[in-house]
């Protein structure tokens, strides 16, 4: 439990950092997130839509992943 508490907290971390630079770096960042996937318009807009809802299902996981380790101690 503790190696998939880690593999989330990582992907957590990693998805915040990726939506941050699409925010802050705009479309052209797209190239240096995703370089093996040809992006435009619609897929850097459907990213800045979706990756939030990715962040709280992360961490709705992680801490219910934490409640249930806690409750089991």
């Amino acid at each position: 439990m503790v190696s998939l508490l880690n593999n989330l907290t990582n992907s957590l971390i990693e998805t915040r950092q990726r939506y941050a630079m699409l925010k802050d770096n705009g479309i052209d960042s797209m190239s240096t997130i995703y370089p093996a996937i040809p992006w435009n318009a619609e897929i850097y807009y459907h990213l800045l839509a979706t990756l939030p809802k990715e962040i709280d299902r992360l961490e709705q996981r992680i801490m219910k992943i934490e409640s249930n380790f806690k409750a089991c101690k």
